[in-house]
């Protein structure tokens, strides 16, 4: 018998004695500082989930036990984690990296140790590394970018773009997307800004945005510098159609730029409405009974990897890394946001984007891919 180490941050056991057949999953993302939000209601999803399955028995009889981690959205933290991870010999199989830029620095400690993992890291270059270990249950920025820019250039006849971008590697990567698709679309980038992840004071920036006029700007950063930059840019009465990319797409952002600040801007993200259909509507039915809270942007897709691993579960041919990593990468599975099943590289074969908008105190859907 395997005995599993209480899990950190208060997060529930699902099992008190792992018996030889459980199977630990090693959960890690930011559950603390600005990006929390996004990380806790994305685990809950998957939470939700393996409750639901071990409490009818688990899978075949096997348990499914969870060691959740705080990676603080900090490289550093998250390569902490991941070596912790990788020297717990109990863990089969991770989720993990909700922030590219720190997805960049573990998913090396995971090839080395071959620790299957699924990654949330929306870069495209990252599943282009020839890693072996990882795949990608959502979509990549290549069309989360891509979908803004052609809503701007065929929704809102937009002719021309400014970019402002935080230099890391998603801000930047979503920039660089939005920049060539808006391009090549026969839309005109007048400039690209570039602003410190720490900048909290978007003053002089948006002195030479107000100057440039341009019809739409894009701002590659995370929050709160969205919720910051739109607040400031209404205060200082610049009018072009504000777009940024998923980490608006969070309650936390009208409220920090004030609803009045907010309006009109518009996100994409992989996540549809929560009533696109009756199992999407009966998840966000369960997941506010037991959360006492709406859906997070991404407890769907945590949701959706619970749903992952009880197909991996279901057709592994043993618990070991390499056994696990197999039925990973071979999986095809039905989900309540459509049968996803993963290429060469570990992207989904099928990945759809929606654009919402915000209007009053909410998100309205306004386009999809």
């Amino acid at each position: 018998m395997k005995r599993f180490v209480a899990i950190c941050l208060g997060a529930s056991l699902f099992g008190g004695q792992a018996l030889a057949e459980d199977v630990t999953i090693g959960l890690s993302a930011p559950l603390s500082g600005a990006q929390a939000y996004f990380g806790s209601t994305w685990h809950n999803g998957f939470k939700l989930y393996v409750e639901k399955l071990n409490a009818d028995g688990g899978v075949n009889g096997t348990k499914i036990l969870i060691d959740q981690q705080d990676d603080k959205a900090d490289p550093r933290e998250g390569t902490l984690v991941a070596q912790k991870f990788c020297d717990n010999d109990s863990i089969t199989i991770a989720l993990v990296n909700f922030n590219s830029g720190v997805a960049q620095s573990t998913l090396p400690i995971y090839e080395d140790c071959e620790l299957p993992n699924m990654t949330f890291a929306s870069n495209p270059a990252l599943t282009q590394l020839g890693y072996e270990f990882m795949v990608r249950p959502v979509g990549n920025d290549l069309t989360n970018a891509r979908l803004p820019a052609e809503y701007a250039l065929d929704k809102l006849s937009a002719k021309t773009a400014l970019i402002v971008s935080d230099k890391q590697v998603f801000g930047q990567g979503v920039s660089e997307i939005f920049s060539e698709n808006f391009k090549k679309g026969g839309g005109e980038i007048i400039d690209t800004l570039s602003v410190a992840p720490s900048d909290v004071d978007f003053t002089a920036v948006l002195a030479k945005i107000k100057s440039s006029e341009p019809d739409v700007i894009f701002v590659g950063a995370v929050m709160p510098q969205l919720s910051l930059f739109a607040k400031q840019m209404h205060e200082q009465g610049v009018t072009a159609q504000l777009i940024v990319p998923d980490g608006g797409y969070t309650p936390d952002f009208i409220t920090q730029a004030g609803e009045a600040n907010a309006q009109g801007v518009l996100m994409s993200i992989q996540v549809p409405p929560m009533d696109a259909s009756p199992e999407i509507a009966e998840f966000a039915r369960l997941y506010k009974e037991k959360y006492g809270e709406e859906a997070g942007p991404y407890s769907i897709y945590g949701y959706v990897q619970g749903q992952i691993l009880e197909a991996v579960i279901k057709t592994t041919k043993g618990f070991s890394r390499e056994e696990m990593n197999d039925a990973l990468h071979a999986v095809k599975v039905k989900t309540v946001v459509g049968e996803l099943e993963f290429d060469e590289t570990g992207e989904l074969k099928a990945a759809p984007s929606y654009v919402y908008q915000v209007e009053g105190d909410g998100f309205v859907l306004k386009g999809t891919n």
